[in-house]
């Protein structure tokens, strides 16, 4: 995995935008297709949401599951074409990418807030439901 990219998230120690492009664009060309954990892919679709490039985004998000699910109940493996039962973390990350990348979501000292976010072709919007303690609900709606 691109240690690097986590500086941008979660650690948000790298938060300019041009940087955490020039990260993820150099990054995301140098992870191994074999071997690679599916959180990697998560974090990348993640990143490129909040960057705003929907289409990078989509094609990471589809890149962190759909090769590592397996039969016969297609539950993901840790690994694109992995035996192992199920990865929580990989698992995790996809979740991730879904609520805190397309949805926006931002944990803060003040709590759960909503960043602009970028959703996918094809996805008209996403609601998020019974978030944080406050059980707060959040939209994001396809521009």
């Amino acid at each position: 995995q691109g240690d690097v990219n986590l500086l941008a998230y979660p650690l948000k120690e790298i938060t300019d935008p041009a940087q955490v492009k020039k990260d993820l664009d150099y990054y995301s060309l140098r992870v191994p297709n074999e071997g690679t954990p599916a959180m990697t892919q998560a974090i990348f679709a993640l990143l490129y949401a909040r960057l705003g490039d929907a289409d990078k985004a989509a094609h990471f998000f589809k890149d962190s599951y759909i090769p590592n699910l397996n039969p016969p109940f297609r539950v993901i493996a840790e690994t694109k074409g992995g035996t192992n039962p199920y990865f929580g973390t990989g698992a995790g990350g996809i979740l991730q990418a879904v609520m805190m990348g397309f949805g926006g979501l931002d944990i803060t000292a003040k709590g759960i807030t909503q960043i602009k976010a970028t959703l996918p072709a094809g996805w008209n919007s996403l609601t998020l439901k019974a978030i944080g303690v406050e059980r707060k609900t959040y939209v994001v709606k396809q521009n």
